[in-house]
C-alpha cells in the first residue's frame, strides 16, 4: 500500500487567550481525538479558499481567513499529514457541529498538553503558544 501525503489546512480561532478545537466523531478516523477545524486542500484551491469552504461545510459559518501562522508534518500509518494553520479573523453565523461531536475553547497555554490532541497538532499548538502567547 502506497503511503500518501495529505495537505490539510487548519483554522485557528483565537479569542480571549483561548483556541477552538473540535473532537472527531465516532464515524471519523481517529475518533475521539481533538483537532483544529479544517480539512483537506482540493485541487485548484488556495489554503484560504480551502479553509473558508471547510468551515462552511463543517461548522456552518462564513469565515474570514487571515494570516498564515505555522505548519507541521507528521507521519501516520496511512502516510503523512502536512498541516498548515491560518488565523480566522472573523466569522458570521453560529457554529454548528456537523462532523464533530464536541468543541472546546482551550487556553492557549494548555493546548499542547490537551488530552487527545492529534499528534500532528501538538507541535502546531506549541508554535502557536510562542507566536500568539
Amino acid at each position: 500500500m502506497e503511503k500518501v501525503t495529505k495537505e490539510v489546512m487548519g483554522a485557528v480561532f483565537f479569542e480571549n487567550g483561548r483556541i477552538l478545537v473540535m473532537r472527531r466523531a465516532p464515524f471519523m478516523s481517529c475518533p475521539g481525538s481533538w483537532e483544529f477545524p479544517g480539512g483537506k486542500l482540493e485541487a485548484g484551491e488556495t489554503p484560504e479558499q480551502c479553509l473558508a469552504r471547510e468551515l462552511r461545510e463543517e461548522l456552518r459559518i462564513d469565515a474570514e481567513i487571515g494570516e498564515y501562522l505555522t505548519e507541521n508534518s507528521h507521519g501516520y500509518d496511512f502516510g503523512t499529514v502536512h498541516l498548515c494553520v491560518y488565523r480566522v479573523t472573523s466569522w458570521r453565523g453560529e457554529i454548528a457541529l456537523t462532523v464533530h461531536d464536541d468543541m472546546r475553547w482551550v487556553p492557549l497555554k494548555e493546548l499542547a498538553d490537551f488530552p487527545g490532541l492529534l499528534p500532528a497538532d501538538i507541535p502546531v499548538a506549541r508554535a502557536l503558544e510562542t507566536r500568539l502567547g
